[in-house]
């Protein structure tokens, strides 16, 4: 266990370390972009109206189709970007149709884009199905389900995007975009820039936020102002390690389900109390370990609270790897197979291990270098553990 109090050594360490980040001025702690300031970040209208801005031409960003173009692109869609009048585009914002409301339309001759935004909040009961059959129509149509963390929608026809991608898709054109050439224009950029800051802060993408995230996660509880940051590097990995573990080239078919939200059930290791925790996980799975209907019996991958915490004292909330098996003759026999000294039983995952959250290197995203992490050894985990599963998933199946 750690000591409660670090000694006069330590404290000079993290008082050189903070003070040379204030001095380089890579971390001063508190607010600074404008959403950010007044308190809107959280308030999904206010995104709403930014986004149509930025994505309608002829308002005075000055990027003109940029970023509209580039969005097309990310949804594979550049034959669109050709089309005759994407600069006359018409953006509209919060369009009723007989059973749904949109967020953000975008209308031409040759295409329609429906944007459906959540940042903090929940799909409603069934809402992008409505929104997708409300908007049918003879030009070709496009449906996007843009979330904090590029949540699946419920109807298959949206395709999901996270802000974080759509943070560097506004990254790129803002780096590549000319000078604006009148003060207004000048105003409309810094306007787009201070967005573009306020997404990479809430994504863990903005440098401040990246080294307030490593301070935190190497000095821990005594610096509580960097806290927030690390638990939302922490959030932003559930989408980023599903993304990692598409990449993966194994030697079979296998999936990639999740982020999976679910109630875990057990007791803390050092506290010993009982209750109901909300989990979430991310597995990587083969067809045949699946219902009939898609449901995962068993799959190896990561495992997180939904409130991570780094540096909880018994390691309770910190990011965890290894089996889960929802199906209970599965989680049985898996429980009986595993090594009792290396699997800590935890809810339904019989086999698991704390994630390892030291610190990469200064040039790495720490995002982007955690989900790998996470992929290497899921895989590690995978080539040791998927024959045992098969084993697991046919003997449960037999038995009825």
């Amino acid at each position: 266990m750690r000591d409660e109090r670090p000694d006069e050594q330590r404290w000079s360490t993290i008082w050189a370390d903070l003070e040379r980040h204030r001095t380089a001025r890579l971390w001063m702690p508190g607010p600074s972009t404008v959403m950010d300031v007044l308190q809107t970040s959280r308030r999904e209208r206010s995104h709403q109206l930014l986004i149509g801005w930025l994505l309608d031409p002829r308002q005075p960003h000055d990027l003109g189709t940029a970023l509209l173009t580039g969005m097309l692109a990310a949804l594979g869609k550049t034959h669109l970007v050709q089309a005759e009048g994407l600069a006359r585009v018409r953006v509209d914002l919060e369009v009723v149709k007989p059973g749904s409301r949109a967020d953000i339309v975008i209308s031409t001759s040759a295409f329609k884009l429906v944007v459906e935004l959540k940042v903090y909040a929940d799909e409603g009961r069934q809402q992008t199905k409505r929104l997708a059959d409300d908007h049918t129509q003879q030009q070709e149509l496009l449906l996007v389900f843009l979330t904090l963390h590029g949540d699946d929608p419920s109807d298959e026809r949206f395709t999901p995007m996270s802000l974080r991608t759509f943070a560097g898709l506004l990254r790129r054109t803002l780096e590549q975009a000319p000078a604006p050439l009148t003060s207004h224009t000048r105003r409309g950029r810094k306007t787009a820039g201070d967005l573009l800051n306020t997404l990479e802060r809430m994504t863990g993408m903005a440098p401040a936020d990246q080294t307030a995230a490593r301070i935190w996660l190497a000095y821990g509880e005594h610096l509580p102002s960097a806290k927030a940051a690390a638990r939302d590097v922490l959030k932003q990995l559930p989408a980023a390690v599903a993304a990692a573990l598409n990449r993966l080239d194994l030697s079979e078919p296998v999936k990639v389900v999740g982020p999976i939200p679910y109630q875990a059930v057990g007791h803390t290791k050092i506290r010993g109390d009982f209750g109901r925790y909300p989990e979430l996980a991310v597995l990587l799975v083969k067809p045949g370990w699946c219902t009939s209907d898609g449901i995962p019996l068993a799959g190896i991958g990561y495992g997180t609270r939904a409130e991570p915490d780094p540096f909880d004292f018994d390691g309770a909330l910190r990011p965890f790897l290894g089996i889960r098996a929802e199906d209970p003759g599965v989680n049985q026999y898996l429980s009986g197979a595993c090594d009792p000294q290396e699997r800590p039983f935890w809810d339904q995952w019989p086999r698991w291990e704390e994630f390892d959250l030291t610190l990469p290197g200064e040039d790495n995203d720490l995002v982007e270098a955690y989900s790998d992490r996470a992929a290497a050894r899921i895989t590690a985990l995978w080539e040791r553990n998927h024959t045992l599963i098969d084993q697991a998933v046919a003997l449960s199946e037999a038995s009825g």
